[in-house]
């Protein structure tokens, strides 16, 4: 029986104690793996090209950049149009929801009120590799 490669996880995300507690809470060794992390747009940009995780969690206020400036450059590069985007924020606006998802986000959740949502969407992408 042979067993699927673990989910690759890319966290974006400006507060480095935020990306440490999101990196815990999500890997399951042999499961899903983070594959890296970064604070800023361009750097996780540059790293998603490189590391082409399947999943990145994104937050929408970064240091420098924006979560809708990845979410843009990560869909007008066709080698990664497969990268399913979760994006988190502190910021539930609906026009903020709709926004991403109109840029091609996949998932949109409350930073504070909706990992549980987080956690159970990457099972179900973990689930899916098979």
């Amino acid at each position: 029986m042979s067993r699927s490669l673990p989910l690759k996880v890319f966290i974006a995300e400006d507060s480095a104690a935020v990306a440490e507690m999101l990196t815990a809470l999500v890997a399951e060794p042999g499961r899903i793996e983070v594959v890296g992390a970064a604070e800023s747009g361009a750097s996780a940009v540059v790293a998603i090209k490189r590391m082409r995780p399947d999943v990145v969690i994104l937050d929408l206020q970064l240091k420098t950049g924006s979560g809708t400036e990845v979410i843009r450059a990560l869909r007008d590069d066709e080698t990664l149009v497969h990268v399913y985007i979760i994006v988190i924020s502190n910021h539930v606006a609906p026009h903020l929801k709709s926004g991403c998802l109109e840029l091609g986000a996949n998932d949109y959740f409350d930073k504070l009120k909706e990992l549980p949502l987080l956690l159970s969407k990457l099972g179900e992408l973990a689930s899916a590799r098979g």
